[in-house]
């Protein structure tokens, strides 16, 4: 099993005269941001003058220019897209960072694709909540907490590894406990996460009701628009994925359990392509297409996304979604 850390595993104290830098201050960054403080560390925000830097002024923080706030503070949370991360830190990250400070990533992917390299003086960690910004904010001040996976890819100043679970109980994330991981595992099950196709098949479940007679309202509703799938996937964190199965009927049990399994070809056969998608992923391809994409003005990306908002499935959503009083009247052409 996995080595976890809780409370008792941290000290606040390896944080005394640190001072965080938030960069990034949106959900996540903000919720970070507000229970740090909360726990007693000092905390300051860089972000451009938009309006994210507006909300941390309002929130009471000092706000200064990302880079110098990365100047002012010996800890940095890196808490950008992936996306822009690699133009962000050489412009505004890289050249504030002096020895002993210490850079805290919350995703794996430019660590481990090496899009990034920083300093070798600088102790570069990872502290990935398991939990949307929202929740970080909301179980922090329930008492709960939340999961995060942690990891270090560089040790400089030999204290890393207890700065690293401090900034974790700050953040209220060692209350539930947070697990060793590694960036290259954190990118791997983040993007195979994104990349298996569960939207695909779900449109697939109600294009092939739809071809068997049944109306698309009545599709949509059994696999999503009625919500009852989040009180499935409740019961699937509170129990787990297959104790669950006992608040179902047994006509239901026995049709999940049972006549869903996967004929042993077609099962070996499902598990070679998801081991594909790893593949590519661990590998860097993905990253490669990825980063091309990006720089190439997002061709794919939009081709696709036409296709996807011009499906008819999409435009029988859209209908239904009037009809339930989740969007506008005039608000077809708006993604919910």
């Amino acid at each position: 099993m996995a080595r976890m850390y809780f409370d008792g595993d941290a000290d606040l104290g390896h944080l005394d005269a640190r001072e965080v830098c938030i960069v990034g201050y949106g959900n996540q960054g903000r919720s970070q941001a507000l229970n740090l403080r909360d726990s007693g560390v000092v905390v300051i925000v860089g972000s451009r003058r938009d309006r994210s830097y507006e909300r941390a002024l309002a929130d009471g923080f000092d706000v200064f220019p990302v880079a110098e706030a990365v100047r002012k503070a010996q800890v940095v949370f890196f808490l950008v897209p992936d996306e822009v991360m690699p133009e962000v830190f050489e412009r505004d990250i890289a050249p504030g960072l002096r020895r002993d400070d210490m850079l805290v990533f919350a995703s794996g992917y430019n660590i481990a694709f090496d899009l990034i390299t920083p300093p070798a003086d600088v102790d570069v960690v990872l502290i990935a909540p398991r939990m949307i910004g929202s929740g970080v904010r909301e179980t922090f001040i329930s008492g709960e907490g939340f999961p995060s996976l942690i990891a270090v890819h560089q040790d400089a100043s030999g204290l890393a590894g207890q700065r690293t679970l401090a900034l974790c109980k700050g953040i209220g994330s060692t209350t539930m406990g947070v697990i060793e991981s590694s960036f290259i595992e954190e990118a791997t099950v983040d993007l195979f996460a994104e990349q298996v196709g569960y939207l695909y098949a779900v449109r697939r479940y109600c294009e092939v009701l739809v071809e068997a007679g049944c109306s698309p309202e009545v599709a949509m509703l059994e696999f999503y628009a009625s919500g009852e799938g989040i009180e499935t996937a409740k019961a699937y964190r509170d129990i787990g994925l297959w104790d669950q199965i006992t608040l179902h009927s047994r006509t239901s049990q026995y049709g999940q359990e049972v006549t869903a399994r996967l004929s042993p070809e077609d099962e070996e056969a499902e598990r070679a392509r998801l081991r594909g998608v790893i593949s590519r992923i661990q590998d860097g391809s993905f990253a490669r297409e990825w980063a091309a994409e990006q720089h190439a003005g997002f061709p794919e990306f939009e081709r696709v996304r036409k296709l996807n908002m011009g499906h008819e499935m999409r435009a029988a959503e859209r209908r239904l979604y009037r009809v339930l009083g989740r969007i506008p009247e005039r608000g077809d052409a708006t993604p919910v």
